[in-house]
């Protein structure tokens, strides 16, 4: 599995074994700053299945459609979604790799927490997007309305989260969609400041968004600074006091 840095010239290829001894945000170790690239293709199988799964679901009419894209397949969404969620997790909380496949196997709800504080130790849980395009007019960071909400996006819908956005595909210079790249992020106070209602177009039957454009986000190295989360200074006291206890 390769892990490349946007930075500097440093790319490593690291076994999921490796990745997921370590705690929290994944550091280049040529330049020190944080990863943001990651091929999934090692977990393509796992993908796949819980693809088949779904869509098995779909069939039997105990799950709803997703597709709020005419160019693309619920499998497709969901491969896609899938693929992010597992990229991003990878990049900022290697450590909770199998505790969030396990969550994702369950189908546990996960909107505006795709990724917990206690994982990440930020102060708000991650939302994870993703989206194949990215140039000067594509590639936005798209938000719609909880399932069962009637009528227009509203602000109150932004969940207070951290919002990280994933590219593949075309968008990241490939034609994989388990090559991914986390291009920045942004909370809910900046999708309301910069971003804007539904900058791309409502098709049938689909819901209206908010949406902010990716030259719009932050840097992740910024994200790594944030607040740490109760969770996880309480996490660092335990380790640290384990550590000097094994060490007398």
């Amino acid at each position: 599995m390769f892990v490349t840095c946007s930075h500097c010239p440093q790319q490593d290829d690291v076994s999921p074994t490796k990745l997921s001894a370590l705690r929290r945000f994944r550091a280049c170790d040529g330049c020190g700053r944080c990863l943001t690239r990651i091929d999934v293709s090692d977990f393509s199988g796992w993908i796949d299945e819980q693809v088949r799964i779904k869509r098995s679901l779909q069939e039997r009419g105990w799950l709803g459609s997703r597709k709020q894209s005419v160019k693309q397949s619920d499998a497709d969404i969901d491969r896609d979604g899938l693929a992010a969620e597992l990229a991003a997790c990878l990049l900022l909380a290697p450590a909770w790799v199998t505790k969030w496949q396990r969550l994702a196997e369950a189908g546990v709800s996960n909107r505006g927490r795709d990724l917990l504080p206690r994982w990440t130790g930020l102060d708000k849980p991650v939302e994870v997007k993703q989206t194949r395009y990215r140039d000067d007019r594509r590639g936005f960071l798209l938000v719609r309305p909880p399932r069962w909400t009637p009528g227009e996006m509203k602000p109150e819908y932004l969940d207070d989260a951290y919002y990280v956005l994933l590219h593949s595909g075309s968008g990241n210079g490939s034609t994989s969609v388990y090559d991914l790249t986390l291009s920045g992020w942004t909370d809910r106070d900046g999708l309301l400041h910069d971003g804007v209602r539904n900058p791309v177009p409502v098709g049938n039957g689909q819901r209206e968004c908010w949406g902010i454009h990716w030259s719009k986000l932050r840097p992740l190295d910024e994200l790594a600074q944030r607040p740490a989360s109760v969770w996880s200074r309480v996490i660092e006291f335990l380790t640290t006091k384990t550590q000097r206890r094994e060490n007398r």
